[in-house]
């Protein structure tokens, strides 16, 4: 039968229309994909920039602190010279800040951001001696001779690397994407490209040849090199190593495999048993790692691993509990201070307390989880490499006579405290000070007062945040 042909072009139309939808769909498709790939190719371009522009300040930062050192040792003008040495510590901490930009892993770059970290601290040190009048000594010379040495090595491995970079061998983005592609390294491997790591492998193993610095600066290296004066008593067998491991952590391990790592070195050289417990297989009990000293059996340093739950405790209610445990475990008289809250975690600092007076230099941190309130970590070592019973003599100064130093801008909140702090000076590591804490146009600082000398040795300002207080 036939048909007219007004209904045959419908029917015609009608059997063409999935062919045009699939059509649009397509064409949709690819213009979303491009659009998709536009949009990823700047922002590629963009972090490529960023990490790029990082890099090439790093090399601006290290080649300043190469002149700035260079400034330090020409110049005959103790004015001058600080402010060389104070260069110095700005631009190693913006190249420290620009190190760590970079899509590079800690382990390549151990020893070079240890050594802007030490440069510049070295710079700080020395520029608060010439400031405050002390002739620098024979030594301090030859440190800075040597670091301007070092430096420049340093900016010849890091101008070989540019070389690369320029010529296009280097891809930050393809470093970025590599290093993110596994979450873990494998025992062996590395999440840096091979033309990236290679490089900066180059450079860090050319500051391993750097001698330690030996001075007593905040962030010194050598405090490792410190023979630990709070490790006292008789050798112990691996045995009595593996019975205060299970004594000291926080839960009952009776039923946990033990093991016993004897050929360990904690930092300091200290030697010690490396006690690892592992919970039973299917029991969700946390496993443990708790490091003994074979003298003395003094626990250096323990953490608990498990998966930390929805936050149900408070700050103020973490330190109780950091207390408590540090009581059950004979950390008598110890005091905190500054607590902070990190990922449902808190970290509790504590220092040790003689006769009444704070003790800084002897600090140990607790962890603990704010979703039950239980123990996660215990670090001592620097309490263990400070700790001794110290001569603390009758203040040449009363805390009403220091207080008279104080600037007329501080209001002073809370009665003076003795403490004996960790300072940055070469002759000395500590002073014995009057602590102030009080106000300035709103804001809190803590300020330390020599009870002996009347010097002002620190300020630190209190920052109260969301986590908790910090001091800077």
């Amino acid at each position: 039968m036939h048909m007219p042909n007004g209904e045959s072009g419908g029917r015609g139309r009608m059997r063409n229309w999935p062919q045009a939808l699939l059509l649009v769909i397509v064409v949709a498709s690819l213009v979303f994909a491009y659009s998709q790939w536009s949009a990823r190719r700047r922002l590629e371009v963009a972090v490529g920039n960023q990490y790029f522009r990082s890099f090439f300040d790093l090399l601006g930062n290290v080649d300043n602190v190469r002149v700035a050192l260079s400034k330090s040792l020409a110049s005959g003008s103790p004015r001058l010279r600080v402010g060389a040495l104070s260069d110095v510590w700005r631009e190693a901490s913006a190249a420290q800040a620009n190190l760590n930009n970079l899509p590079v892993t800690h382990a390549v770059l151990a020893r070079t951001s240890a050594f802007l970290t030490q440069v510049g601290d070295f710079a700080f040190t020395t520029a608060r001696k010439v400031a405050s009048q002390q002739v620098m000594s024979d030594g301090d010379w030859t440190k800075l001779v040597d670091l301007k040495k070092q430096s420049e090595d340093l900016a010849r491995g890091l101008a070989e690397m540019e070389t690369q970079a320029s010529s296009g061998k280097i891809s930050w983005v393809k470093v970025a994407e590599q290093a993110k592609s596994e979450v873990k390294p494998r025992s062996g491997s590395s999440t840096t490209p091979d033309v990236v790591k290679d490089g900066f492998t180059k450079v860090d193993e050319q500051v391993q040849t750097f001698p330690t610095l030996i001075y007593d600066g905040p962030f010194s290296d050598h405090i490792e090199q410190i023979k630990p004066r709070g490790i006292t008593g008789a050798e112990i067998s691996a045995d009595q190593a593996k019975e205060v491991a299970l004594k000291f952590v926080p839960f009952d391990a009776s039923s946990y495999s033990v093991t016993v790592e004897e050929d360990i070195k904690a930092k300091g050289d200290i030697d010690i048993y490396r006690i690892r417990l592992d919970a039973p297989k299917r029991s969700e009990k946390p496993d443990a790692v708790v490091d003994v000293t074979k003298k003395g059996g003094h626990v250096v340093l323990m953490n608990v691993a498990r998966d930390i739950g929805d936050k149900t405790i408070d700050l103020a209610e973490s330190v109780k509990r950091a207390s408590a445990f540090l009581n059950e475990v004979g950390m008598a008289n110890m005091t905190p201070t500054f607590a902070s809250e990190v990922a449902d975690v808190s970290i509790v600092p504590f220092v040790y307390m003689q006769d009444g007076v704070l003790i800084y230099p002897d600090q140990l941190k607790v962890k603990v989880a704010l979703d039950d309130g239980s123990i996660l970590s215990y670090d001592a070592l620097a309490y263990l490499t400070s700790h001794t019973v110290r001569k603390l003599p009758k203040p040449a100064i009363e805390a009403d006579e220091a207080r008279e130093l104080l600037s007329p801008a501080l209001t002073v909140t809370d009665p003076a405290r003795l403490a004996v702090i960790p300072v940055e000076t070469v002759d000395t590591p500590e002073a014995y000070c009057w602590e102030f804490r009080g106000t300035s146009y709103g804001e809190q600082f803590f300020v330390y007062v020599n009870a002996e000398t009347g010097t002002e040795e620190k300020i630190l300002q209190l920052i109260t945040t969301s986590e908790g207080s910090l001091t800077m």
